[in-house]
């Protein structure tokens, strides 16, 4: 077994060190459309919220294309109804459908062709949110 090329290997340890040293110690719970929703964050991600005028939107983006992506886009203005967690941050969650499947352009643009529709994606909710703010930038991860 090559446990270096596994899913459990360890792609970087610099990724733990940083965990380790700017853990996800603020949080807040709110309940979004019937399910509960954890969101945590970093102070780094704190400090940088009380630097901003007007609240962070946060784009939990479900990407039906070749294959199902989550992806996570920050905003400073939204035309999609968003839902308030703090005087800082507000939050929105868009199932969305790609243009085609093209691997390339998949993986280049990640074209949206419209707002998807099915029953089974309106029924996806996301259980918890980590935001950090990173090198000057905004990242972070979901999961439903």
């Amino acid at each position: 077994m090559n446990i270096h090329n596994s899913y459990f290997s360890i792609k970087n340890p610099m990724l733990i060190l940083d965990r380790w040293r700017h853990p996800f110690r603020h949080e807040s719970c709110i309940d979004y459309a019937g399910k509960e929703l954890r969101i945590t964050w970093t102070a780094r991600a704190e400090q940088a919220f009380q630097k901003r005028d007007t609240p962070l939107i946060v784009e939990m983006q479900i990407y039906f294309s070749c294959v199902v992506q989550k992806r996570i886009l920050f905003h400073d203005q939204s035309e999609h109804p968003t839902q308030t967690v703090n005087d800082s941050l507000n939050i929105t969650l868009r199932p969305v459908q790609a243009e085609s499947c093209d691997p390339v352009e998949f993986a280049k643009n990640h074209p949206v062709s419209h707002q998807y529709t099915s029953t089974a994606a309106k029924k996806l909710r996301p259980s918890a949110l980590q935001i950090d703010f990173k090198n000057g930038m905004w990242c972070g991860e979901f999961s439903i």
